[in-house]
């Protein structure tokens, strides 16, 4: 058995084992009652709200690889941020998600590198977002429950980022660690690390900065009111604040690579949190369940579209050209 074989067996036992932990006791017939009393009314206000996400994370992208002067219209953006939406389903983390990104983004402005790299600032910037505003909200949550190891966890997740900002702004470590370990001695790793370098700076601008990272914390926002109305529409009344101090801690559960696309890890959550703030055991595991459903439903656009793409004209007769990373 490989070891990637191996944490993916262990991830499926972790998603399982706690599935089976919070839902054995729970009465299916109350459960498939309450998600059949829905409110269909706030359907739209959160598609619309998803829509908007898909847009602001677009927007911030194609800021990004303006910055590096790369032009990729704002469609084919977000088709292409859909597409690995869908491809998160099944592949580990938003590494598939994201691998699709650079390569169609490649494809399209034959600039790997410069792909590659607007990916991971926009990655970056979303996490760090989502970060800071999980260490803010932890502190409502440990004054609440009167236990400050809530704190920690988002604290040591934040410097841990700034402390990678630092290094790569600097780049001084790594081209360091690159000499020790002798691996500078290559000459295409010595191009790739020199390439790398040369578009990250182009993103140090404060002004550039000051909007991607506007854009991150409204995105961010933007999932806080959609989990808001999905509570909604199961007829829980909670106030605001309880969602802007949960769901960013939640996100940042899922986010660990203990699980099979956060499943388990979130249910968790939502019943732990949302125990915390009232709302009782069926509405916290309806809650969970319908974000899932909606998350997967929502990603299932993009395979819609990679279909689409896939069929076209356009996308059967393109052939790669050569790219950045390859260019002697």
């Amino acid at each position: 058995m490989t070891r990637k074989a191996g944490l993916t067996i262990i991830k499926l036992l972790v998603s399982t084992g706690l599935l089976v932990l919070l839902y054995r006791k729970t009465p299916l017939e109350g459960l498939l009652a309450l998600l059949a009393d829905i409110d269909w009314r706030y359907l739209l206000p959160i598609a619309l709200l998803l829509f908007v996400n898909t847009v602001l994370s677009a927007w911030k992208w194609k800021i990004l690889l303006r910055r590096d002067q790369v032009e990729i219209p704002l469609p084919t953006l977000i088709a292409t941020y859909l597409i690995g939406s869908f491809y998160n389903l099944f592949l580990p983390s938003n590494i598939g998600g994201d691998s699709y990104r650079i390569y169609d983004i490649a494809r399209k402005s034959r600039q790997t590198m410069r792909s590659a790299v607007s990916v991971l600032a926009d990655r970056f910037s979303g996490f760090l977002a989502l970060v800071t505003l999980g260490l803010v909200s932890s502190v409502f949550v440990a004054l609440r429950l009167h236990h400050w190891a809530f704190f920690l966890g988002p604290l040591l997740i934040f410097l841990a980022l700034v402390a990678l900002l630092a290094v790569l702004h600097c780049q001084t470590p790594v081209r360091r660690f690159l000499a020790v370990t002798r691996l500078d001695r290559f000459p295409a790793l010595a191009r790739l690390a020199d390439r790398f370098f040369l578009s990250w700076q182009k993103f140090s601008d404060p002004g550039l900065l000051l909007q991607v990272m506007l854009i991150s914390f409204a995105f961010q926002f933007s999932v806080i009111c959609v989990v808001y109305l999905l509570a909604l529409s199961l007829h829980a009344r909670v106030p605001f604040f309880y969602f802007a101090a949960f769901v960013p801690l939640i996100t940042l559960m899922e986010a660990l690579p203990i699980s099979i696309y956060g499943i388990g890890i979130r249910d968790a959550g939502y019943v732990f949190f949302f125990g915390q703030a009232g709302l009782s055991d069926l509405q916290t595991r309806s809650l969970a369940l319908l974000f899932l459903g909606l998350t997967v439903c929502y990603s299932l656009v993009g395979g819609l579209i990679h279909l689409w793409r896939a069929l076209g004209p356009d996308e059967r007769h393109s052939r790669p050209g050569q790219s950045e990373v390859d260019a002697p």
